[in-house]
């Protein structure tokens, strides 16, 4: 009898441990705001790894740009092909929702039917940053199917985003904080930002760029 007792009170235990780092949530915030952000944790660990040690995940920037090369597919060009099927364009100009490829050729970490499935910090996402900058400025998840065939595309939202050096991020959110497994360095080349409140405002040309030689 009491070890039937200690057996029940060790596995409410385990299924308590379980839980710490996530919780239920009933009332999400919308994505793309600033309450949704917030609830994100920032507390990332890297586990960056080398290409094919146990498993390869890619990511690819704007990967149908080239109409041309996507051999009439359109947006669809990479959404279950392989690499030969894709492109990858580092340099874009931000503003309208961004095309992003992703591939891992192995199970992709998710929280869909559990307790957690509404908690954003469970499941796989990939993220926007700033290099080396834990603030989320865009954020989608890529956890729908654990064993995708091929390369996936998604789209993350770019209007947060000025001028200068971004990284995508893939992150699997664990109740022990977000994991960043991959990278890809990106640069928007435009628009530029207003001066922030407080700020110095650039120099202004004494010449018009018209009269300027």
């Amino acid at each position: 009898m009491w070890g039937q007792l200690l057996v029940v009170l060790l596995c409410q235990q385990t299924r308590a441990q379980d839980a710490v780092g996530w919780s239920p949530v009933k009332n999400m915030p919308q994505r793309d705001t600033d309450p949704y952000f917030a609830l994100i944790r920032t507390d990332y660990k890297f586990r960056l790894q080398q290409d094919y040690v146990a498993y390869s995940i890619d990511i690819l920037i704007d990967p149908c740009r080239d109409l041309i090369r996507s051999g009439g597919k359109g947006s669809a060009c990479c959404g279950g092909s392989n690499l030969a099927g894709c492109q990858h364009h580092p340099e874009i100009e931000a503003g309208q929702d961004l095309q992003v490829a992703y591939m891992q050729n192995a199970h992709i970490a998710s929280c869909r039917g559990t307790a957690f499935e509404y908690d954003p910090n469970c499941g796989t996402y990939l993220e926007v940053h700033r290099p080396g900058q834990k603030e989320v400025l865009a954020d989608v998840r890529i956890d729908a199917a654990s064993f995708p065939s091929g390369y996936q595309t998604v789209f993350l939202a770019t209007h947060r985003l000025c001028r200068g050096q971004y990284e995508v991020w893939w992150v699997v959110r664990t109740r022990s904080g977000p994991y960043v497994q991959r990278t890809r360095g990106f640069y928007v080349s435009a628009p530029t930002c207003d001066t922030p409140p407080g700020g110095v405002d650039p120099p202004q040309p004494l010449l018009s760029l018209s009269d300027m030689p």
